[in-house]
């Protein structure tokens, strides 16, 4: 365990829902933008027993503490820990408390330490609709949607809010704070394009990719009926193409993405490459021609902002997204967006793109300034700052 130096001698005790998922990286994003300015901790449970993989590099910079048990349940494993998690917040004696998601192994255990007559103020973080969630996977997901309903009503106790779309303000109201990104680690210049390609075998065809966790409701799929049209197409150039997407390969549905790639597509078009390191994440963005960010219209998707939006921003990639959420805000007059769910219009704005390879560097690069303009470190950073600190004094 590494701690980071800090500029300041304040504490923040960050709770995640899980170690072990992908819902760590706005943990540490944050984390990451405020460790300039307070000591951070990152406290919380695992439900596997490991960091989620992409950030375990990342992680290590930070001083964090996991707790686990023989249970992936998660809310049996806070049954396990939660005294421990309790006793190690009052060792650590935060001056705030900022918890990531409204469940019970993040705010939950924010809530319960606040019951027990601490004065310490709690932030919470809305990134998801967490009910829309569970109402997407049906009433077979009965008890996360009653634990939703229960948790959503008690968000009001929080002392601040911070949101990570418009949809959630309208809906809890608090702070809007967008995924941020860094792009001074985020910077095309600094990555040797065509060497990365050449390590890919890919220097000569278009590179579509999807680099992100696939959920049934991002409409991985879609990409790949999208690029099976297109092999169809008299176009020779838009059948040189590779579609590189990453995920976990034990994930039965990434299986399943990867089996459909392989016969619609074939095994030479399709790069598929596992889980990978955050850190790498900027290689394979420069290695890309064009990102795509499908989403279905579906309750999961309604609130949520696709992270992976600001970091192809960042590198000055061309973006085809679908109009959901606040995709249509965040990519105006710098990517296309198509209807959500709709394979004909997203296979038409690929074939666009791809005919218009210097229309597609011009919104990469006004896509770059806007990142820079709008949600980098240093322009959210500060506004969560001075949110923690109002909070704090």
């Amino acid at each position: 365990m590494i701690m980071k130096n800090c500029g300041g001698s304040r504490k923040i005790v960050m709770l995640p829902l899980d170690f072990s998922d992908n819902c760590i990286g706005r943990t540490v994003l944050f984390a990451d933008m405020l460790l300039r300015f307070y000591e951070v901790y990152i406290i919380g449970l695992s439900s596997t027993g490991s960091v989620w993989e992409p950030i375990r590099d990342k992680i290590s910079t930070f001083n964090y503490s996991i707790y686990k048990s023989r249970s992936r349940i998660l809310v049996l494993n806070l049954f396990k820990n939660i005294r421990k998690l309790l006793t190690k917040i009052a060792n650590i004696r935060p001056d705030a408390i900022y918890a990531f998601k409204p469940l019970p192994s993040s705010y939950g255990v924010g809530l319960l330490y606040k019951l027990k007559g601490s004065k310490i103020p709690i932030i919470l973080d809305i990134d998801d609709w967490e009910l829309g969630l569970a109402l997407s996977a049906g009433w077979k997901a009965f008890p996360s949607l009653l634990i939703s309903a229960l948790m959503e009503n008690s968000i009001r106790m929080a002392d601040a809010l911070t949101v990570s779309s418009h949809f959630l303000r309208d809906r809890f109201g608090g702070y809007y704070i967008p995924h941020a990104v860094d792009t001074d680690f985020f910077d095309p210049s600094k990555y040797n394009r065509e060497k990365i390609r050449e390590q890919l075998g890919a220097l000569e065809e278009a590179v579509i990719s999807f680099i992100g966790t696939p959920r049934r409701h991002k409409g991985v799929d879609m990409i790949i009926f999208a690029l099976s049209r297109l092999l169809k197409e008299e176009q020779e150039d838009y059948k040189k193409f590779k579609f590189l997407f990453t995920g976990d390969p034990r994930d039965p549905y990434v299986k399943s993405l990867v089996n459909l790639s392989y016969g619609l597509l074939g095994k030479h078009r399709t790069l598929f490459l596992g889980l990978r390191p955050k850190t790498e994440e900027p290689h394979l963005l420069a290695a890309s021609d064009i990102i795509v960010i499908p989403q279905k219209p579906t309750y999961a998707s309604l609130g949520q902002v696709p992270a992976k939006v600001f970091t192809a921003m960042s590198m000055a990639k061309p973006i085809i997204a679908s109009n959901i959420s606040d995709l249509s805000i965040i990519l105006e007059g710098c990517g296309i967006l198509v209807p959500p769910g709709d394979v004909d219009a997203l296979c038409g704005s690929l074939s666009f793109l791809i005919d218009q390879p210097d229309l597609a560097r011009k919104l990469g690069q006004r896509a770059r300034m806007k990142c820079l303009k709008e949600y980098s470190y240093r322009v959210v950073g500060s506004k969560l700052r001075n949110i923690v600190e109002n909070l704090i004094r």
